[in-house]
């Protein structure tokens, strides 16, 4: 058995993709090294993280808050997760760097703010998020979620939706979800704003992490008796597909993306260096990968899907994220690697 894990984001219409606040990102642990940049495939002996971020447009600076925030919740232990209050612990952490990041970046710009500048950097960079991790259990996996705003998970079994998190219908989403900031952490709501939720996963279930404007059209879809399950599946395998062939200079050939060894280094997704602001390295905050493509390696398959959605008002135009992790009974077997100290002491 295997969980394989692919994703994609696209911008909204008319922006760079420099101007998406949305990131995500992924890490495994414990028995494989990523070959593929934006697509990994995990033996049953390995913990795999992820988490998308959303970015608040109008607050300061959301495209590296969301991409650090994406990043420092796949550095987490998988019982984080479980915990509202070890989790708030660690995003406080996450923010201690960022107001002199900001006094930073107010130093550098060599010209005066512009008048809605002052107001954003007064409450610095805000993002909704949805992280997930998995772990390998006797017949399968158990995965543990946690959520602040509107991002979310689908467990889902063919067209069937067995578990929605933390929103379940499309009437859910507001204009003001709670936000993770990089000033006040989640304010005085503390710890209560983080939900959390956990289940178990078969082979043949997916996992479907999807920022604010996706998963909202994803639960009218259902709600409308009209399931897109397998259809958001389809579209993140192939953008996954599509960035292994960009990645290798070509079509992804057998085993693309597939893991065995050890992660480490930044490629994996490590998340060292956790918490002091914005990074100076390019970073499309999409996988793992600190590359800046012209265009996002595997969003072709996103922008085919999104773009009638948005022509006809369907979809809201937003920054989308999609990401997929595949439980698979495909065979694949491993032995519980030694070096995975999260599979000891991350439960």
């Amino acid at each position: 058995m295997s969980v394989a894990v692919a994703g994609c984001r696209m911008q909204k219409e008319g922006d760079a993709m420099a101007e998406c606040a949305d990131a995500w990102y992924h890490l495994v642990q414990g028995g494989g090294t990523v070959q593929g940049l934006r697509a990994t495939r995990a033996t049953d002996n390995s913990t795999v993280r992820c988490a998308v971020a959303d970015g608040a447009s109008l607050s300061a600076l959301p495209e590296p808050w969301a991409r650090t925030l994406a990043r420092e919740l796949c550095a987490v232990p998988v019982r984080a997760l479980s915990d509202a209050d070890t989790l708030h612990a660690a995003l406080r952490t996450l923010s201690d760097g960022w107001p002199a990041a900001l006094r930073s970046y107010v130093t550098g710009l060599g010209r005066p703010l512009d008048w809605l500048e002052p107001h954003a950097l007064q409450h610095g960079p805000a993002a909704t998020f949805v992280a997930a991790g998995v772990l390998p259990v006797p017949g399968g996996w158990r995965w543990s979620a946690a959520a602040v705003g509107d991002c979310c998970l689908f467990q889902t079994r063919g067209d069937t939706l067995v578990t929605a998190f933390p929103l379940s219908l499309p009437e859910s989403f507001g204009h003001h979800p709670d936000l993770v900031r990089g000033l006040d952490c989640l304010g005085a709501a503390g710890p209560s704003a983080i939900r959390t939720a956990s289940g178990t996963a078969a082979p043949g279930d997916v996992l479907l992490l999807a920022s604010d404007a996706l998963a909202k059209w994803a639960l009218a879809q259902e709600t409308g008796r009209r399931p897109a399950w397998r259809q958001l599946t389809a579209v993140a395998v192939a953008a996954g597909a599509q960035a292994r062939g960009s990645a290798a200079g070509g079509e992804p050939g057998p085993g693309a993306g597939t893991c065995s060894g050890s992660c480490s280094g930044s490629d994996s997704g490590s998340g060292s260096g956790s918490g002091t602001g914005p990074r100076s390295e390019p970073s499309t905050g999409d996988g793992g990968t600190g590359a800046a493509p012209r265009a996002e390696a595997g969003g072709d398959a996103l922008r085919a899907f999104i773009g009638p959605l948005r022509d006809t008002g369907a979809i809201e135009d937003d920054d989308v994220t999609l990401v997929a992790v595949r439980f698979l009974d495909d065979g694949r077997t491993g032995t519980r690697a030694g070096g995975g100290a999260d599979l000891r002491d991350g439960r």
